[in-house]
Parts: C-alpha cells; sequence; structure tokens
C-alpha cells in the first residue's frame, strides 16, 4: 500500500516584515529534517509541496541534505489557512498587528492571553455562524482533503510521497481520521513541531494515522532547534 508523509515546514520568520520565509533556524531545521529521511533511507516517488514560500523553502533545504534532485510539485491544497483573517475578523483591531502584540504585552499572563485569543477566534471560524472569512473552516477542510484525494489517487501501490505543508492541513487530516472536534484539532495543531513528520498509509480501506508529531530528529544535540512556531 502507498504511504504519504506530511512535513510541517520550518520556522517560520515571526515578527519580521516576511512571516512567510524561514527562519535560521527553519533553515537549520529542514536541513536537519532531510539528513533524517537519508538516514532512514527513504525514498519518495512523488515530491509536493504548498504555494506558500515557507513551503518550498523547506522542502529545497530538506532535499538538498538529502542529496536529492527532483521535481517538486506544486499544489496551493496545502497551504494553511490564513490566521490574521480569522483573529482580526474575532477581534476587528487585531488587522493592526501592533494591537496584538499590545494587549498581549499588558497581560498578566501573556501566553494565557495568548492561548485565551486563539481559542476564541478559532472557535467562532469553526462553528458555522459567520460567513465573513476569506476561506470559511468547511472550505478549508474540503481543500484540504481535494489534494490529499487528489495524492491519493495518484500514487501506486508501495509509492511513497512526501508533503511539505504546515500544521493545518496534517491536523485536519488527522483529526478527521480521529473524529476529533474542531477544537481538538486546534490543540493538535498547538502541539506539532517544526519539521515535524505525519504518516498515512493508504490502504483499500481508506487513509490511516500511522505516526503523529514525529520529530525524533530534535532530540540530544539537536534539541535546541526544537519549536513550535
Amino acid at each position: 500500500m502507498a504511504t504519504i508523509y506530511l512535513v510541517r515546514h520550518g520556522q517560520a520568520s515571526l515578527g519580521m516584515s516576511n512571516y512567510d520565509a524561514l527562519s535560521v533556524t527553519g533553515v537549520e531545521q529542514s536541513a536537519l529534517l532531510g539528513r533524517e529521511l537519508l538516514r532512514r533511507n527513504l525514498q519518495f516517488d512523488k515530491i509536493i509541496c504548498g504555494a506558500m514560500q515557507r513551503h518550498r523553502q523547506t522542502a529545497l533545504h530538506c532535499l538538498e541534505a538529502m542529496q536529492v534532485k527532483a521535481e517538486i510539485i506544486r499544489d496551493s491544497a496545502w497551504n494553511e489557512f490564513d490566521h490574521m483573517d480569522i483573529i482580526s475578523r474575532y477581534e476587528p483591531r487585531y488587522t493592526d498587528v501592533q494591537e496584538i502584540v499590545k494587549d498581549i504585552g499588558a497581560a498578566e499572563n501573556p501566553r494565557q492571553k495568548i492561548m485565551n485569543t486563539l481559542v476564541a477566534a478559532f472557535s467562532r471560524w469553526t462553528e458555522g455562524k459567520h460567513d465573513d472569512y476569506k476561506e470559511t473552516w468547511t472550505a478549508f477542510c474540503q481543500r484540504v482533503w481535494r489534494g490529499m484525494e487528489r495524492l491519493r489517487q495518484q500514487l501506486g501501490h508501495r509509492q511513497r510521497a512526501l508533503v511539505f505543508t504546515s500544521g493545518g492541513p496534517a491536523c485536519v487530516i488527522a483529526g478527521e481520521i480521529l473524529g476529533l472536534t474542531p477544537l481538538k484539532i486546534l490543540e493538535l495543531q498547538l502541539s506539532l513541531a517544526n519539521a515535524a513528520i505525519c504518516q498515512f498509509r493508504n490502504s483499500s480501506s481508506g487513509l490511516q494515522l500511522v505516526t503523529f508529531n514525529d520529530h525524533a530528529h530534535f532530540q540530544g544535540e539537536n534539541k535546541k532547534l526544537l519549536t513550535w512556531q
């Protein structure tokens, strides 16, 4: 049966003018991932990445470390949802990122403030009562699954695919298989490390989750490279 490996991108440039670009740490994570896949002697019949800059950069640095030259197929179905649109629909002031920074800085517990905001914004998005988003929750899930179904149909028996994507698509697919609620899917996403691997098996009975959030390559001397943003 075919196997599909979904990889979350390396660390993005949080707080910089172009968030979508990998940070220096993100580049290191991507190369380390490539060395780990090389160590495991994994070879792939199809390599895909989302249309975001951080997806392609992760793919390029990973494949270079794997010593692989292969066609990278771009598919925007694997793009992340627009988190700023979701947050600003919940709190219109947050259209200005500095307003978010100011509120977090003024909070007694900044980390809790971030979590409360994310949960409230995500809940509004997923409850299905509002259609003022660039992409609704339902549309996002349908887009991701179209990408997965397209890939499943393209893979032959025993073939392997490597997909460079974001936490949202990987967790939507895992969450659907496990029967999780949207908020539980958000919890999954918050736990998914940068450059972590999620492995799925494409069997005759459907898609099966084999491993989730495999980031063993960030243990030991590489522990300093472990991030979640």
